[in-house]
């Protein structure tokens, strides 16, 4: 959005404050409902409240020596705190921090709670009534008062609808709050204290001085907040100064005319009179074309705030404008009254668009030059590298190049450098913006910016302009805005490039192996489940399970089927004979029959490829044999597999009972055998072990991770993941080597990047990562603005030489949230796609082609290729490749090219008992010719 917002759009766009970061732990699937939809998720305040918090403690700068929360009880009666908990969670993670509560909060006073020091800095604190080793920001975070002492797991919106929360308060970047938006941001000096009881944390507390009130102490008053957008009248009027929009804005961060009334002209590039903007842009004419930046210091640009006029003004018009100069959210503007406009009779010259020869600047001073500046991007400019935050402020998010920004852990390894590299990559972002303050999360009847059917807007897609848009900066992100708020994909003036792809890249090989997380398949249904709550969409109708039960999945046949139609697209189009499937629901923990659910979506995939195309290996006698009735967890892994391609050697094999995988789903693994022909000619192949995999993630903290420093590359839980590596190294070294097995392939999420730590235990083993051997451009997962993998299919060496090739096929990884089942009809807007195989999860399904270890027999070797044309003047040489399979040889017949840099080609594969087909492909006289025939 644009860098300005008053009165009525104040308050939804405080949520903006980091909106370009995701609100997810990294590797949990995207939970249904996990941003707000419909109507605000808020905390009712009751008696007991948090009244003030404070997280500067002892910093430079502090004004006390402690961060500190302090309670309220607005009732006539004590109540007791004992056995409650206050909890703590970073900006954007999950509840790591929690003191139990002990004590009495008197009737109508105040309970001071001393949390961490910090560096000495500041007065110390009064004599507090309780206190905790809690260490907050001094910026920003969440405090959760809740009535029990067990670790809250909510994030986001979820946490404002857990009966376990008495109050909650995030304030500054906070992705978790009660509310439309998180409370003000503090600094060192500043905390924010409680003003009214509305349950909207953006409303009730303000910024100000620290108040620490111990019991029995009189509580101060923090004062009325005021609106921080209205610069105030000054008591007496005072005349205007004539300046150029050039000494409004300065050359620095701040305009140096800050609080004077000023009058300056300039020409209309931009008018946001619809969407909450309330106002419009005007830049010095003449201004524009092509800048440098190394000789250009200051704007010629800025915004007019003005409610009153910007109904008046149209793109190209030439004003004069009289209003006092402000700062708002760090980008400078004017207030402009109803008679501070005026038309110019003799029209300015007209403003071209910037360009900037060598892309968008990442420096600071460049790009506050460009503050309002009107700007067309040259192509290859700008990529999507984000659209998780689309659906709720109408931003996508650019990464400045022609490619989208890469976690740091999936191309290097973890260490100084990687984590300087990280921190680094927000430096590259930039949001597209719509020019309006809607949040969609409350405004369902207003169709989405961006998101719709007919343009699809991906992650690495690129952005192409054909209209300029304006430089702008609020709420801590620089933003390019379209000139008048988004209407249409027809009219918005950016064109994405449409990177779907309808069907896999070729992997060759006899069969293929694949991943796929079916995210949180269930089909055991909220609807039939009491205590079961939904998620709803913005009519009210339930569409997947929120909480009050175990299930994670559909909440009815409706659902379900939606969602089944989308998985059994994908996974019968990835064309893969053997399928890992991570977060399937585990019937058996449930109560139900043993593989229930995997058998349903069985069933479902061979109802669209063909009855008894797929079957699954079952888990029940293997969990009984070891005297268990299931996996641990609801969710589990699960393999599917072609049985016309491969036969089941023994039964399952599950690392169960393992320590290492006590926060963790076990490894479930089964040995495989490549089959070719049928009946009484059927031939068998090599027999290869392949285990699913789904280690912890990253998001939440670990106990085995105490003592560590963060290390926000590989984030939490980092130890869990390395020891699930080693165990599940070794279990299937061991296990292989028991069944008699060589070749061993491990697949799944590992909630690792492709040079984090666990996957480098792998590569010091002998393992290689096949798609980043054979889809190095390839990733899975997209999170926080950047690409990486998470999911992987690794190989042992001698498994190594049977891949011919692998593909990350990007079906869901550069979707947006939206276009999944569980957000169908959440807005006016639908981009939701019935029966394909994108956005049918949130990660991308990996496959691998694999030899089937056939033994050869006694079919001819393939024929040469023919010579080129005799009428070729130098006659390209046609090369012919046989390869047979089973009992047969394949035959290759390679067609001329009168280019003896490009001779024709020919490939022949016979498979089983002679059967096979031959191809041979050519340019002959321009035209491309291929040909099949009889191998063998």
């Amino acid at each position: 959005m644009s860098s300005i917002a008053h009165g009525p759009g104040l308050r939804s766009r405080f949520a903006r404050v980091g909106g370009a970061v995701a609100a997810l732990a990294l590797g949990l699937s995207l939970a249904p409902g996990l941003t707000t939809v419909a109507q605000a998720a808020v905390v009712a305040p009751g008696d007991l409240q948090i009244n003030e918090v404070y997280g500067g403690g002892g910093n430079s700068g502090a004004t006390v020596q402690n961060d500190f929360v302090e309670l309220v009880n607005t009732s006539g009666a004590d109540v007791s705190i004992d056995g409650w908990s206050l909890q703590y969670a970073s900006k954007t993670g999950d509840f790591h921090n929690s003191l139990t509560l002990t004590g009495t909060v008197p009737a109508g006073g105040t309970f001071l709670i001393q949390l961490a020091d910090g560096n000495g800095n500041g007065e110390p604190l009064p004599e507090a009534d309780l206190e905790g080793g809690i260490n907050a920001s001094g910026n920003g975070g969440v405090f959760a008062l809740s009535d029990a002492d067990g670790k809250l797991t909510c994030h986001g919106a979820t946490c404002a609808e857990d009966p376990a929360i008495v109050d909650l308060v995030g304030w500054g970047a906070a992705e978790t709050f009660s509310g439309e938006a998180p409370a003000p941001e503090t600094d060192n000096a500043t905390s924010v204290s409680r003003v009214d009881v509305t349950g909207e944390n953006s409303a009730d507390f303000v910024e100000g001085e620290p108040t620490p009130t111990p019991s029995g102490a009189e509580q101060p008053d923090p004062g009325d907040p005021g609106d921080p957008g209205d610069p105030g009248d000054p008591e007496e009027p005072v005349d205007p100064v004539e300046a150029t929009i050039a000494e409004i804005q300065g050359t620095g961060a701040e305009s140096p005319l800050v609080g004077d009334p000023v009058t300056t002209e300039g020409v209309v590039t931009a008018v946001y009179a619809t969407g909450g903007l309330d106002g419009y842009v005007i830049q010095t004419g003449g201004t524009g074309g092509a800048l440098d930046l190394s000789t250009h210091t200051g704007s010629t640009a800025v915004f007019i705030y003005s409610p009153d006029t910007m109904d008046q003004v149209a793109i190209g018009d030439s004003v004069r404008v009289s209003g006092e100069v402000s700062e708002y959210y760090d980008a400078t503007q004017v207030t402009v009254g109803a008679e501070g406009l005026e038309p110019l009779e003799q029209p300015l010259e007209a403003v071209e668009p910037l360009s900037l020869e060598g892309g968008f600047p990442t420096e600071e001073a460049q790009r506050e030059s460009l503050e309002h500046m009107l700007y067309l991007p040259g192509e290859g400019d700008f990529t999507v590298t984000d659209v998780y935050n689309t659906n709720t402020f109408g931003e996508v998010t650019l990464a400045i190049g022609d490619e989208p920004l890469q976690q740091a852990g999936d191309i290097m390894a973890p260490g100084d450098e990687a984590t300087a590299y990280f921190t680094s990559r927000e430096d590259f972002m930039v949001l597209l913006d719509d020019g309006r303050t809607t949040n969609f999360s409350n405004n369902a009847d207003q169709v989405f910016s961006w998101l719709t059917d007919e343009e699809p807007v991906r992650v690495g897609a690129a952005t192409s302009f054909t209209e300029p848009v304006v430089v702008a900066y609020s709420f801590d992100q620089w933003r390019l805005n379209v000139t008048t708020p988004w209407e249409s994909a027809d009219t918005d003036g950016v064109d994405f490039e449409n990177t779907r792809e309808d069907a896999p890249a070729e992997v060759g090989g006899d069969l293929q192996l694949s991943t796929f997380n079916v995210l949180n398949y269930f089909t055991t249904l909220g609807a039939d489940v009491p205590g079961c709550e939904p998620y709803t969409d913005k009519d009210g109708t339930p569409i997947t399970v929120r909480g009050g039960c175990d299930l994670r999945g559909a909440w009815d046949e409706t659902n379900l089927e939606r969602q089944e139609d989308k998985i059994v697209a994908a996974i019968n189009g990835t064309e893969a004979d053997v399928v890992g499937l991570m977060e399937i629901e585990n019937s058996a923990r449930l109560g139900e029959t043993p593989d229930e659910a995997t058998a349903t979506l069985v069933d479902a995939l061979n109802a669209e490829a063909g009855e008894g195309t797929w079957d699954f290996v079952p888990t029940g006698d293997a969990y009984a044999a070891m005297g268990l009735d299931g996996g641990q967890d609801v969710i589990t892994n699960a393999i599917i597999f072609k049985p016309a391609e491969v036969a089941l050697q023994g039964e399952a094999q599950i690392l169960a009972g393992d320590e290492a995988f006590d926060n963790a789903r076990e490894p479930i693994g089964q040995v495989f055998v490549p089959l070719t022909g049928s009946g009484e000619e059927q031939v068998e192949g090599e027999p290869f072990f392949f285990t699913v995999n789904h280690f912890k993630s990253k998001g939440s903290n670990d106990a085995e991770d105490s003592g560590l420093p963060e290390d926000p590359v590989q984030g939490n839980a980092r130890t869990s993941r390395l020891q699930q590596a080693e165990a599940l190294m070794t279990w299937g070294d061991v296990t292989a080597a028991e069944l008699g097995v060589e070749d061993v392939f491990h697949g799944g999420d590992f909630n690792a990047y492709t040079q984090e730590e666990p996957l480098q235990l792998f590569y010091e083993a002998g393992f290689a990562n096949l798609a980043e051997t054979h889809d190095p451009e390839g990733w899975s997962y997209s999170y926080g603005g950047m690409i990486g993998s998470l999911d992987h299919v690794i190989a042992d060496a001698s498994a190594t030489e049977r891949v011919t090739g692998a593909d990350d096929w990007q079906i869901n990884g550069p979707e947006p949230v939206m276009a999944q089942y569980s957000r169908i009809d959440y807005n006016a807007g639908e981009v939701f796609e019935p029966g394909t195989p994108f956005a049918s999860s949130d990660h991308d399904p990996i496959i691998v082609g694999l030899d089937g270890g056939f033994p050869e027999g006694d079919g001819d070797d393939g024929d040469d290729g023919d010579d080129g044309a005799a009428e070729c003047e130098h006659p390209g040489k046609g090369h012919g490749n046989g390869h047979g399979k089973g009992n047969g040889k394949g035959n290759g017949k390679g067609h001329p090219h009168c280019d003896p840099t490009h001779p024709g080609h020919g490939n022949g594969h016979g498979n089983g008992h002679g059967k096979g087909h031959g191809k041979g492909h050519g340019l002959a006289h321009g035209t491309d010719v291929v040909r099949s025939g009889n191998g063998g």
